[in-house]
């Protein structure tokens, strides 16, 4: 149901996204995953591609759906806005070409060189036929290198969805943040519109000055404007979400469902030795700068074998007289055999072995580089973690309570004559400035948990973690 969500929104005339991907699914099925589901179940793993199928017809169905129903259903979830933007965000879909090219890549290092035919005019006239035997090591170091690309490169794919999926929750909280300030701005011009009213009122009745009417008339204006801000941070927020997910016709109206509220996770923040091991385990850009690492070696002990000669062997064929002596086909044969070798005289490929031994220094040195900025990534993503969810705590222990409970207060006792104006004003800005670095705190824990996920390569939080 909160496919159709979704779809209602942001679908329109994908049916051939649907037939797209159902075809990619009947490719993917016969390419077994391998390895590569080892890191178990995390957005860094293969996209299901049956899912995504479903939700790209779910999509076109629910879309017509809403347009012959009408009611709007109800709002989307993170995990479909995720599962959404992991079918059809760009870098998604890059990332997903990068394969098909590296699956090319493979295919032509396992195809042989096809055979050159040849006409010999002469007295007699012939005719060959002549092809490489590329059999040798050079040909096993060719495929293998290109193999270990082609896993590289799903890794690749891997660490693409990984990034994005962190960048769409993210855009999804900002997203709820930004409605929940909106919220709060809304809150605060409404007591203030209520307190102009009662204002005006006691000013008829000669109980207050003019001078306290014109104040609550200016930050009555104030209030609206920061209301005109807020939609205004409301409407960019759903349009920058809907780029993220790959929507081609953002709406302002997009809605999502959820709501800023703190709940804590369970993860050992306080021990990020434990976070380390799993994100050395799990993380797809480690894996694929190990895979790269291994394709420039492969790579290299091929250029070790270009010096051993690729024998060309080919068939001759003279059609008006047969060839002299008995080997290999008998005597009065018109076919006999033709051997070939390059010979490096010139070029002995120094420059290709140099090139391939600098080339593994390069992949030694970013495999190396990838593993400490996993190992920094999982730091600074536990200790920002910890961070906000002590501040998150201390606005959640009954400090917003005590605020609004303040502000009824002061209300009151302006309506009575004890307090001034000033004061009530005042009571009004702390309470909504509470609120709003409340809302403010909580969400930057969640972005700090679903960091946490990022750096480590799995998802320890899940999506439905989200208070809905």
């Amino acid at each position: 149901m909160s496919h159709q969500t979704l779809s209602a929104r942001c679908a329109g005339g994908d049916r051939g996204l649907t037939l797209h991907l159902l075809h990619r699914r009947r490719r993917w099925r016969a390419e077994p995953v391998g390895r590569m589901a080892s890191s178990g179940a995390s957005v860094t793993g293969l996209l299901d591609v049956r899912a995504a199928s479903a939700l790209a017809a779910a999509l076109v169905i629910s879309a017509g759906t809403a347009r012959a129903q009408g009611p709007s259903p109800p709002a989307p979830t993170l995990h479909d806005v995720v599962t959404f933007a992991l079918t059809r965000n760009a870098d998604v879909v890059t990332a997903r070409l990068h394969i098909d090219s590296a699956h090319a890549e493979r295919r032509i290092a396992r195809s042989f060189t096809d055979p050159v035919g040849s006409v010999i005019p002469g007295v007699p006239f012939q005719y060959g036929l002549a092809t490489d035997v590329d059999i040798g090591p050079g040909r096993w170091y060719r495929i293998r290198a290109a193999s270990q690309g082609f896993t590289a490169t799903r890794y690749d794919y891997n660490d693409v969805a990984r990034q994005v999926a962190f960048n769409v929750r993210q855009g999804y909280l900002d997203l709820l943040l930004a409605d929940a300030l909106a919220t709060v701005a809304t809150d605060e011009r409404d007591i203030l519109h209520t307190l102009l009213v009662a204002d005006s009122a006691r000013l008829r009745n000669g109980d207050i000055p003019q001078s306290e009417v014109v104040t609550s008339e200016l930050n009555l204006a104030r209030a609206e404007s920061g209301v005109a801000k807020a939609q205004v941070g409301v409407r960019a927020a759903r349009i920058q979400l809907q780029l993220l997910m790959g929507v081609p016709t953002p709406d302002t109206g997009f809605r999502v469902a959820g709501t800023l509220r703190f709940e804590s996770v369970d993860l050992p923040v306080d021990h990020p030795d434990s976070l380390v091991a799993v994100a050395t385990e799990a993380r797809p850009d480690l894996k694929s700068a190990d895979e790269k690492l291994d394709q420039s070696r492969s790579i290299r002990e091929e250029t070790g074998w270009l010096l051993l000669p690729t024998p060309n062997v080919g068939l001759t064929w003279q059609p008006q007289q047969p060839y002299p002596g008995a080997f290999p086909f008998g005597r009065n044969s018109h076919f006999t055999l033709a051997l070939g070798m390059p010979v490096p005289l010139w070029n002995w490929y120094g420059g290709e072995r140099e090139r391939a031994t600098a080339g593994v220094g390069v992949a030694r040195v970013a495999a190396n580089e990838t593993e400490r900025q996993v190992v920094s990534d999982v730091i600074r993503a536990a200790d920002s973690l910890r961070s906000a969810e002590v501040l998150a705590k201390r606005y959640q222990g009954g400090l917003l309570d005590k605020t609004n409970q303040a502000v009824q207060t002061a209300r009151y006792a302006y309506q009575r004559g004890a307090i001034s104006l000033l004061d009530l004003l005042d009571a009004i800005r702390t309470n909504q400035d509470i609120r709003t670095e409340y809302l403010t705190a909580v969400h930057d824990y969640w972005v700090a948990a679903f960091g946490v996920d990022r750096a480590v390569g799995r998802d320890l939080v899940t999506d439905g973690a989200l208070p809905q």
